[in-house]
């Protein structure tokens, strides 16, 4: 009975936690792209590059925290 008991209340835990990590208010099936402002970064060869050099094409955006 204990272990059944405990069943219950693991899954009713996992479930309660999995509905808050839920984002309240965000389209969940949206399929509506998400357009970024432009801007301008330097790059690694020492010039700026754009996210307008991109227009129209998928761009991935990568951050790294370098040392130095």
């Amino acid at each position: 009975m204990l272990i059944k008991t405990t069943k219950i209340l693991v899954l009713l835990l996992m479930s309660t936690i999995l509905i808050a990590c839920v984002p309240q208010g965000a389209p969940i099936n949206s399929s509506a792209p998400i357009q970024a402002p432009d801007f301008t970064l330097d790059n690694a060869l020492g010039g700026q590059t754009s996210l307008s050099d991109y227009a129209g094409t998928p761009v991935l955006l990568f951050f790294h925290m370098a040392v130095g």
